[in-house]
């Protein structure tokens, strides 16, 4: 009780929403590209999928971009992997103390993560389903489907079942996941800080092969040149269970370097030559391999990339290396905390790529510069006009004294 009494007043003192300040830079400017690649990938998604006539144009300046860059484009999906690694290392350095026990009391951080994650996304949630629900009883999803994928959708929940996944906002099954990992926080740094540091070691070095179980057991029954089922796709790439691992790994890697803002000996060394810079061109080269298959692309997301990726958060963290250098510019942490905006608005772009074919099919040949702009634009307006003051105004409420 007196290690807890002593961590909340640490946090108070340096906490205010565990000031994004204290991030570490570089990981905070690489979080608004990687996630800005999943939303490209979404688009991708949109462009190749079949649709009405009057649909055909959707995104027609695409064709115009180098196939190199389309490539990339395609991959986007290999982004999803290195943000859950992300995430995990960055609670665990906000908020996991040196007695291994969570910074703050539960309620506080599930309070806090809510605050930020469910106010702006509940508005938007409901505006989506407004749009999209009259589209879905036209297609003749189930009444029963469509309320309580809405329902879910609107309490994040909807990553469990791959039915309501696509019904309301199909990229914020992410934010779903995420909210899974927010509550199971508390609960793994109290059972992981009982291993010992060889266990510790251990368990990092094989949470990539158990981060590839699931999708050991989806190749037996769609091997490679299969006819893959949606439902099935959904499942492997989006239940929360199945990210727990990356997670994991974020946090233990955080621990065992002592990468946290409780150890005052912790300084970033800012090294030219990196380990990270390498891991980083190796995972390039990898998002501009053409034709990537099922279950391979599996096998990449799901485990074989985490090694590539824990070795650019660490160097990320520690300042090493150009790509450290780089994603720390002037700027970087500007667009880097709207991250969470791409995610929660990327479904209401995508509607109005749809709307504005209808009103003109011309629009087509200027949709993605200009989906890219807006959302760049409606990220930042979100972030810091709408969902900072919102998020603060509904943690007063909660918190209080």
């Amino acid at each position: 009780m007196q290690n807890a009494t002593k961590n909340q007043s640490i946090d108070s003192a340096t906490h205010s929403d565990v000031k994004e300040a204290t991030l570490l830079p570089a990981l905070t400017g690489i979080r608004f590209f990687a996630i800005f690649h999943i939303f490209w990938f979404h688009l991708m998604e949109i462009r190749g999928n079949e649709k009405p006539p009057q649909f055909e144009n959707m995104l027609a300046d695409m064709d115009l971009l180098p196939e190199k860059f389309i490539v990339f484009i395609s991959n986007g999906w290999m982004s999803t992997s290195f943000f859950f690694i992300l995430s995990g290392f960055i609670l665990a350095y906000l908020y996991w103390g040196n007695d291994g026990l969570l910074s703050v009391s539960r309620k506080q951080f599930w309070h806090r993560r809510a605050a930020r994650v469910y106010p702006m996304h509940v508005i938007l949630a409901l505006l989506t389903a407004l749009l999209v629900i009259p589209n879905a009883i036209g297609q003749g999803d189930s009444f029963f489907n469509i309320i309580t994928g809405t329902i879910a959708t609107l309490f994040l929940l909807q990553a469990w079942n791959p039915e309501w996944v696509p019904l309301i906002s199909w990229p914020t099954w992410t934010l779903s996941a995420l909210v899974f990992l927010y509550f199971l926080i508390p609960f793994l740094m109290s059972a992981l800080a009982r291993l010992t540091r060889v266990q510790s070691v251990f368990l990092l070095c094989a949470l990539p092969l158990i981060s590839l179980l699931p999708t050991v057991i989806y190749a037996q029954y769609f091997p490679a040149g299969s006819e893959p089922q949606q439902f099935w796709q959904i499942f492997i790439g989006s239940t929360p269970l199945f990210w727990v691992a990356h997670l994991v790994a974020g946090m233990l890697l955080s621990r065992l370097l002592k990468i946290s803002r409780f150890n005052p000996r912790f300084r970033p060394t800012n090294n030219w030559l990196s380990l990270g810079d390498l891991a980083f061109v190796a995972v390039i080269v990898l998002t501009l391999v053409p034709s990537i298959e099922e279950p391979l692309k599996y096998y990449l997301r799901h485990g074989l990339m985490m090694p590539l990726y824990l070795i650019i958060v660490y160097d990320l963290a520690k300042g090493n290396g150009i790509a450290a250098r780089l994603f720390s510019l002037p700027g970087m942490k500007f667009i880097g905390e709207t991250g969470f905006s791409v995610f929660i608005w990327q479904n209401i772009v995508m509607i109005f790529l749809f709307i504005s074919l209808l009103i003109s099919p011309a629009t087509g040949q200027y949709q993605f510069i200009a989906a890219s702009l807006c959302m760049v634009l409606l990220a930042i307006f979100s972030t810091y006009i709408l969902e900072k003051p919102l998020s603060k105004w509904v943690r007063r409420k909660w918190l209080r004294g």
